[in-house]
């Protein structure tokens, strides 16, 4: 029985054993993976221990680099990056970090790469990006001392590169380095769960000739990636580097082994999607105009990712113990908004997983925008010319849409004035075509979010 670890501190979430084990039974090894929440005080002590009672170990944060002086060698990429992800039971550090950042296949050479933070990921990003021939690197940190140590790392590395390498130390410099920059690598924690509302960067300042990468996995995907997406650009998310990084390891434990990663990653990642959305809750809001579809296909959704499903104009109408046309007649539009707001905030706010449908309503308020985007919530709007969702509106049940009482006209007005906000606001949009049934729409919806049919 083979014996593999993890060390880092804390290790509470992490999804390691999970791929681990998964790469055990695929492949036929006979192991354990053990989780070691090791303090850096501990680190001196154990280690020499440590490298004797396991075959091979990984290391996360705080101790990539840590780790180095009580190494007996480093590869080529360990060395080049500073840090090590991998130990081999005779002591050398390997990073596969890097083999899982460069599977993606992005356009490093000769591009002009932006690069947001200074830590561990960012570091090995910028080396690998510098490595691999960029015209330019461009770094953006908070911490301008950490910016300015990576600058200085990387021009002693490569001393000869034609790589052009500076810090954008202001919002406006980034904003400007984001309008030219070809590759916009995160190397940041922000729009992690569980504050999966945020994003590194203003959304509307991505463009379609972008290529992204987020090596956050927890949500898949993030509002990074859905938005760069939604401007037409290209877009790779973490789960698959963090995927590729494990089988890359056991490569190295094992070097008898001939693993197929590609078939090994298309076999695990369904698996560890299914397990963040049940152990890491997310809520993948639909908005849009009446008669855009967003129960129907929400309804959909939610079977194909094996998650609840929840409309809110349903339990509105459940908790009051009356229609939405009555609520409108007797509180007026004032008094259901505010009973919609509290409704939505404690729906989006509540353990578990769900795909959830909103009235046209609820995303045109700023109170409840900013409400939606402190919750885990990703926001997809379902959109259609307004020909094709009068011809649903005016064919169903009389009075069942308040907002549609007066008329095609009036109606139309409402549309052109909500459209707007649905699509600036939304992280991803899909159209809801007539031709299309729910599942289609559906389907649709779970490639925009870059998520398997887990049902």
């Amino acid at each position: 029985m083979k014996k593999f670890a993890l060390l880092g501190h804390p290790l509470a979430h992490s999804l390691s054993p999970l791929i681990h084990q998964a790469i055990f039974d695929a492949v036929g090894i006979k192991g354990t993976y053990d989780l070691i929440d090791l303090a850096p005080e501990e680190l001196s002590g154990r280690l020499p221990g440590l490298l004797q009672t396991y075959q091979g170990l990984n290391v996360t944060i705080p101790h990539k680099q840590a780790v180095l002086p009580f190494l007996t060698g480093l590869s080529k990429a360990a060395r080049r990056c500073g840090a090590v992800n991998t130990i081999a039971r005779d002591g050398k550090g390997y990073n596969t970090d890097t083999v899982g950042f460069l599977s993606n296949g992005l356009p490093l050479a000769g591009g002009n790469i932006l690069l947001l933070g200074a830590g561990g990921t960012a570091r090995m990003m910028a080396f690998e990006s510098v490595a691999a021939g960029a015209n330019s690197l461009t770094l953006y940190c908070r911490t301008a001392a950490k910016a300015q140590a990576l600058v200085s790392s990387l021009q002693a590395a490569f001393p000869t590169s034609g790589c052009q390498i500076e810090i954008a130390s202001t919002p406006e410099a980034l904003s400007d380095s984001l309008q030219s920059a070809t590759v916009l690598l995160n190397g940041t924690p922000v729009g992690m769960w569980p504050h999966a509302g945020g994003c590194p960067v203003d959304p509307s300042l991505l463009h379609k000739d972008l290529v992204v990468f987020d090596p956050v996995y927890n949500p898949t995907p993030t509002r990074l990636l859905l938005n760069t997406r939604k401007k037409g650009g290209i877009a790779h998310g973490g789960l698959g580097m963090l995927v590729r990084q494990a089988i890359a390891s056991q490569g190295i434990w094992n070097p008898e082994l001939q693993l197929d990663s590609d078939a090994l990653a298309a076999a695990i990642l369904p698996a560890l999607t299914r397990h963040l959305l049940s152990d890491h809750p997310i809520k993948i809001l639909l908005i849009g105009f009446m008669g855009s579809g967003k129960s129907a296909v929400g309804k959909v959704l939610a079977q194909k990712l094996g998650i609840g499903f929840v409309d809110l104009d349903e339990v509105l109408e459940q908790e009051s113990g009356t229609s939405i046309p009555t609520m409108f007649a007797t509180v007026g539009e004032s008094g259901f908004r505010a009973v919609e707001s509290h409704t939505a905030k404690r729906i989006l706010s509540r353990p578990g997983s769900e795909v959830v449908s909103a009235g046209g309503g609820l995303p045109v308020f700023g109170a409840n925008r900013t409400m939606i985007r402190n919750t885990n919530t990703l926001v997809v709007a379902l959109d259609a010319p307004f020909s094709t969702l009068w011809e649903r509106i005016s064919t169903g049940p009389a009075g069942s849409r308040p907002k549609a009482n007066g008329g095609e006209g009036s109606t139309e007005a409402l549309y052109q004035q909500r459209r707007p906000i649905y699509r600036s606001f939304c992280d991803y949009s899909v159209e809801s075509k007539t031709s299309n049934t729910p599942a289609q729409t559906a389907e649709l919806v779970l490639q925009g979010l870059g998520l398997p049919s887990l049902s």
